[in-house]
């Protein structure tokens, strides 16, 4: 009898131990409806999660459930930004990628146009940070309007109706209520405008930054997975604006002008110092510049950008060698002169750029802008494969003949200090490779490619922009070792 009950006492116990064990090796997964995005017409799952260190995993089997009906299970350690899964919906098979760049997910009631903004509702989930906010959304750009991937523009609201802005910060870029969503869609590889921004970023700083310590020089921004009311839309650049803010120019204040901010939107006007016709501050437009600000009781302020573009056009050059640099920032006119012409941004020393200062007393600088036609390519994606040329404008023209402050002689110093550290060849097809590597390899490409899919191939994109690079870096070394 009592051995009997031994037996039955192990049997239980073992049965017990058995259940435990079961219980310990399922782990169960709910991720919050922020951190994904599915699309039901293309069938896919896009997932943030933070996949944790293969030391950390122990291997038991995981059980993640979206929206409480899509179902899937797998060993912890076999979790992979670089790989995909099938998931089981009803009998039907969705594809789930885990992707490491933030989600965001936008609904609106209305179809977004290219003006007004409507309201919609805007989410940012990245690791252990959720933002929800009312934004208003349209469509940006000129060409861009064109394309079938779109780009937008955002306004964060605290409410719909008065409109009234409110700030948000993302990650490492600065708080502020207007914001840009980058389609990069005439970016074959998606990182050209990145890795430019970036580069600027990385070669220049305010002449003023002792006085203001957040200034920027220009934008930053981050790369995001993007879903509009429910499709998945593909990767966006999350980019900065540029605005008083973010260069922290001074205040108009009391009536009188003190920083000011103007964007540039002609080859053949004013931003590229060919004419500098007369000017009447009731309006916010003069000879292809649009004023930023200060724009205050609908009156604008030319006088001072139409007396710098007047001094560069007809000033002697006597007078212009002597006087230039207490008017534009010798240093930025370098560090942008090389940049622009590094990259062969054909578009951007007429257009697509920012004149500023940051007090009446201290001297325009020029702010980088919309920097995707360039590496080889036009603002429209086209490749053109021109390497031997040199791109300037009025300004830089003058400061090459007049050399002001020995300017051609700190430009060829300049270049070749770049050379050896943020322009060396080491450091910029490291950069492109390892944005080009991550994309390939945690299968951001293979999503894109489903939605805008490319008659070229990305190694062929890879290696056009590469040769393209080699050979604009071995011209400009000519250029500049040969310049007196």
């Amino acid at each position: 009898m009592k051995l009997k009950k031994y037996v039955l006492l192990t049997y239980i116990l073992t049965f017990l131990c058995h259940l435990q064990l079961q219980s310990q090796d399922i782990e169960t997964i709910t991720p919050k409806k922020e951190y994904y995005g599915i699309d039901q017409n293309r069938k896919i799952i896009v997932w943030n999660f933070k996949i944790p260190d293969a030391s950390n995993s122990n291997g038991n089997k995981l059980n993640i459930i979206f929206r409480n009906d899509y179902i899937f299970s797998l060993p912890s350690d076999s979790l992979s930004y670089t790989r995909s899964y099938d998931v089981n919906h009803n009998g039907e098979i969705f594809k789930l990628y885990i992707t490491q760049l933030p989600i965001i997910q936008i609904t609106s009631k209305e179809a977004i146009k290219d003006d007004p903004k409507i309201p919609s509702q805007f989410t940012f989930a990245h690791q252990d940070t959720v933002k929800s906010a009312l934004a208003g959304i349209e469509l940006r750009g000129n060409i861009s309007l064109k394309f079938p991937k779109k780009s937008y523009d955002l306004e964060f609201w605290e409410t719909p109706k008065e409109e009234i802005s409110t700030d948000m910060k993302f990650g490492d870029l600065r708080e502020d209520d207007d914001w840009i969503l980058d389609g990069l869609y005439n970016e074959p590889l998606r990182l050209r405008s990145y890795l430019c921004n970036k580069l600027w970023l990385s070669i220049h700083k305010p002449q003023y930054i002792d006085q203001k310590k957040d200034a920027k020089g220009g934008i930053d921004l981050m790369y995001t997975e993007v879903f509009l009311d429910s499709k998945y839309i593909g990767i966006h650049a999350l980019t900065e604006q540029v605005d008083r803010k973010l260069l922290q120019l001074k205040k108009y204040k009391k009536g009188k002008v003190r920083g000011e901010l103007f964007k540039a939107g002609s080859h053949n006007g004013a931003p590229a110092y060919m004419k500098v016709p007369k000017y009447k501050n009731i309006f916010p437009h003069w000879a292809g510049y649009e004023i930023e600000y200060p724009f205050v009781n609908y009156k604008t302020q030319w006088k001072y950008i139409h007396h710098f573009t007047k001094f560069v056009i007809k000033s002697k050059d006597s007078i212009f060698k002597r006087k230039v640099a207490t008017k534009f920032d010798l240093d930025n006119a370098i560090d942008y002169f090389l940049f622009i012409n590094l990259v062969r941004a054909t578009d951007n020393l007429g257009k697509n750029f920012y004149v500023a200062r940051y007090d009446k007393k201290t001297p325009y600088f020029n702010v980088p802008w919309d920097l995707d036609g360039v590496l080889g390519t036009i603002q429209d994606g086209k490749r053109i494969s021109t390497t031997n040329d040199i791109l300037s404008n009025g300004l830089f023209d003058r400061l090459l003949n007049v050399n002001p402050d020995n300017y051609r002689q700190r430009l060829k110093a300049r270049w070749f200090l770049l050379r050896k550290q943020e322009f060396s060849n080491a450091s910029l097809f490291e950069n492109i490779r390892a944005t080009y590597d991550f994309f390939e390899k945690n299968k951001v490409y293979e999503r894109e490619a489903l939605v805008w899919p490319s008659d070229v191939t990305l190694p062929g994109h890879l290696d056009y922009m590469e040769s393209w690079l080699t050979d604009r870096l071995q011209y400009l070394d000519t250029y500049f070792d040969e310049l007196p």
